[in-house]
């Protein structure tokens, strides 16, 4: 019966004339400083990570178009290929200045992770080939639930505050690639990437924090109130290119290159701050407060490039070697009035010291080749840095991978570790001293069909 009274309370004084809405010209609103984090990059196909990722120099079925387009001249036949994954993320969150609040969030999502169609071609006595690929490039996932104590200076007054946060969305791109085989050594090419809301799915991603409190002074109940902070980013629409390019030095070596253009995306943004508060002493009082935003910003996306080299020692043993690096100080959200705030830190561009990610990744391929088939095995190591304030966050994984390849179809599956120790929460959770242990594992299924 009292929680009912309390609740009933409530109702009515949000209800009273002490609640109003005010709009974002009234109201000090500081922007886009809610749960955000840079987005997951996703890779492409079971067979390039089998192989740890270290595909640039590799690259012969049709995600080359994601990894590098040009090694797309060295499919022979018209291919169909479609990918799915499932991925988990796990953490240990620990808050050192609240150890009570320690918590065990997971998430995980199923996805078409990649879908496309390649022809190759001879034209003017050259090895051409044209695709046209669906790919999910990023994801934003993550899930928070913690609650903590914090008691006031006269250590009699206490606060419990429990906090939710959640983000979630994808990025993904509509990509026509194209490549030529300069020569019998050498090949070009480029995917066009467009990002874009107008097709089948949406671009974009939520951030959603709830913070209840309830204030006690001595053991009563003082006042109780909610903080709801959403932020959505939809629309998302831009335009990109991947050039790349493959050099058969001999028939043991390969160099490979990629170059992926940054750019700026155009968003639609809005976003709510809205707090109730019912007080109950010295006497009873209700108040709710809005404030809504709405504005068309920009979101410039990085450069990135990588470099890969594989050696095959013979038609059935590869094994191959990439670095990549990602500009993600330029990563930043631009406002319509020229504020730019960086989303790796939530803070303006000028006070943040974002470096480069750099990613070394390493993998092998075995196949056993028998007479009507070809079962490969695929394994391969990585360090995958995080972008994050001052530098990197430490990440390292394996894979491993195999398959089967019987006349015209392919099947292939990969499963993928990933493991960062003591990572900064910080920019999720709002506390300075937040760090996690967290754990991603990814699972790729593929199916490849020659016509």
């Amino acid at each position: 019966m009292k929680q009912f009274l309390i609740t009933l309370s409530f109702i009515i004084c949000i209800l009273l004339p002490g609640s109003k809405v005010i709009s974002a010209d009234e109201a000090l609103v500081e922007k886009f400083n809610i749960a955000s984090s840079s987005p997951n990059p996703v890779g492409s196909g079971a067979r390039a990570m089998g192989m740890g990722g270290a595909f640039i120099a590799v690259a012969d079925d049709a995600t080359a178009a994601s990894w590098n387009p040009a090694g797309l001249t060295q499919l022979r036949k018209p291919e169909f290929s479609i990918v799915y994954s499932h991925f988990n993320r796990s953490e240990e969150i620990d808050f050192s200045n609240h150890p009570e609040s320690s918590t065990s969030p997971s998430v995980s999502s199923d996805d078409l992770n990649y879908l496309s169609v390649a022809y190759p071609f001879t034209l003017c006595n050259r090895n051409m080939i044209v695709s046209l690929n669906y790919q999910l490039l990023y994801e934003f996932k993550n899930d928070i639930n913690t609650n903590y104590h914090e008691k006031y200076a006269n250590n009699k007054n206490y606060a419990q505050r429990v906090i939710d946060v959640h983000q979630e969305g994808k990025l993904r791109t509509l990509s026509p690639a194209y490549a030529i085989q300069v020569t019998p050594h050498l090949s070009l090419g480029a995917t066009f990437n467009v990002w874009t809301n107008n097709l089948f799915w949406s671009n974009g991603w939520t951030n959603r924090k709830v913070t209840n409190v309830r204030d006690f002074h001595g053991n009563k109940l003082y006042s109780r109130y909610t903080i709801q902070q959403y932020e959505r980013y939809s629309d998302f629409s831009g335009f990109n290119m991947n050039f790349g390019f493959l050099w058969n030095i001999n028939k043991f070596l390969s160099l490979g290159a990629v170059l992926k253009t940054p750019f700026t995306a155009d968003i639609n943004y809005e976003r709510v701050d809205e707090t109730s508060k019912l007080q109950f002493q010295p006497k009873l009082y209700g108040a709710k407060t809005v404030f809504k935003t709405r504005d068309k910003v920009d979101l410039h996306m990085p450069l990135s490039y990588g470099f890969g080299l594989a050696c095959r020692f013979s038609d059935a043993y590869t094994m191959s070697l990439d670095v990549y690096v990602t500009d993600w100080s330029n990563y930043i959200l631009e406002d319509s009035k020229g504020q730019r705030i960086s989303l790796i830190t939530n803070e303006s561009s000028r006070d943040s010291h974002v470096k480069d990610t750099t990613q070394v990744r390493l993998g092998a391929e075995y196949l056993f080749i028998l007479t009507n088939m070809v079962i490969p095995v695929r394994a391969g190591l990585f360090y995958d840095p995080e972008p994050a304030e001052g530098h990197p966050q430490d990440f390292w994984g394996f894979s491993l991978g195999t398959g089967i390849s019987i006349k015209n179809v392919i099947l292939d599956c990969a499963y993928q570790y990933r493991h960062g120790k003591d990572v900064s929460k910080q920019s999720l959770t709002g506390f300075s001293e937040t760090k996690a242990d967290v754990t991603q594992h990814l699972f790729l299924a593929s199916v490849i069909y020659h016509f």
